[in-house]
């Protein structure tokens, strides 16, 4: 059978029966992640995060992103909010990321479940509060419920006392230099951090479920992560967390973002988007250092901050292209 007949079959099932439909929204849930609404996408992102979870000794990690993603989406279904958003799986991949940041960050126990529970369903109605506000600008809400409800969820733990961060996650210790297989390897691993994976199989997984639903945009997610690699380790970044993919996961999310929503491609084009990169680099660089002292993870926050304005930026430039 042909990949398009098997598409075509597995839609038959999805309109005949509830269940694959579920399934189907499960998997395009995570196919969001990287704003791929393809659910053989999804399928092979959480295929990623299963190896990535397991390889790290933490199959806490892709258990809670599974179970966020099925609480949103039900809560989604029951309160019948836009339907045609719910098949695409966008009110599930911001559930999916508050899963694995909540399991990644801190210790498991019982009263951590009920936590991931408990955001993944409140997510579905800062989602929802967040598109209505940011359609006015034209705007996609992006990760900014996982953002607001993770840095939510983290800054209560000082305050209750059964909820107790990880220590588990540390920095590597050792150094690299500028050379090919640092900027293969951070490269790789900047696409696996979009899930919070250290795994470099993770990251080449991730890389081909973008390159099945499209190789522009797969093309598009290498360069920003080695670009940001490059700035990182040009303006003398820290070794550990470029040895981590920690500076390039954002990178890659924007250019993804930015390569989806910009229309036409031309060399102006590519240049904006190679400059919107950069900005998001230099961006995190600016948030950890607000944010490190309270512990908290920037997150995908960089990423969020330079989209908009560079799809805002976006507007106005279409706009002076059809007036010519």
């Amino acid at each position: 059978m042909t990949q398009v007949s098997v598409q075509q079959r597995w839609q038959q099932l999805c309109h005949a029966k509830l269940l694959y439909r579920f399934i189907d929204v499960w998997l395009r849930s995570y196919g969001q992640v990287m704003l791929q609404n393809n659910a053989l996408s999804g399928l092979i992102f959480f295929t990623g995060v299963l190896v990535a979870s397991l390889s790290m000794n933490k199959p806490e990690i892709v258990c809670a992103s599974l179970i966020a993603v099925i609480c949103a989406n039900l809560m989604a279904y029951i309160y019948q909010l836009n339907h045609k958003a719910w098949q695409q799986g966008i009110y599930g991949f911001n559930a999916c990321l508050i899963g694995i940041a909540l399991a990644t960050f801190c210790e498991q126990s019982l009263y951590l479940w009920s936590e991931i529970v408990l955001a993944a369903c409140l997510s579905v109605f800062v989602t929802q509060a967040c598109s209505n506000i940011l359609q006015h600008w034209y705007l996609p809400c992006l990760t900014l419920p996982f953002i607001l409800l993770s840095w939510l969820f983290l800054l209560c733990i000082p305050a209750f006392s059964q909820l107790n961060p990880s220590h588990t996650v540390n920095a590597l210790t050792h150094s690299s230099q500028f050379n090919l297989h640092t900027i293969t390897s951070g490269s790789l691993l900047g696409l696996a951090e979009v899930f919070l994976a250290n795994s470099t199989l993770a990251g080449i997984l991730f890389l081909l479920g973008l390159a099945i639903n499209s190789r522009k945009i797969a093309i598009y997610s290498v360069i920003g992560s080695a670009l940001a690699v490059g700035i990182a380790l040009l303006y003398g970044g820290q070794m550990e967390l470029i040895n981590l993919g920690l500076y390039s996961f954002n990178a890659v999310l924007t250019a993804i973002t930015l390569a989806t929503f910009c229309d036409k491609q031309n060399l102006k084009t590519v240049v904006y988007i190679l400059l919107g990169i950069i900005l998001t680099v230099l961006t995190q660089a600016a948030l950890m250092a607000v944010l490190t002292p309270y512990a908290i993870p920037v997150l995908t926050m960089p990423f969020v901050l330079v989209s908009w304005l560079w799809l805002l930026t976006n507007q106005v430039l279409n706009q002076i292209d059809s007036e010519r």
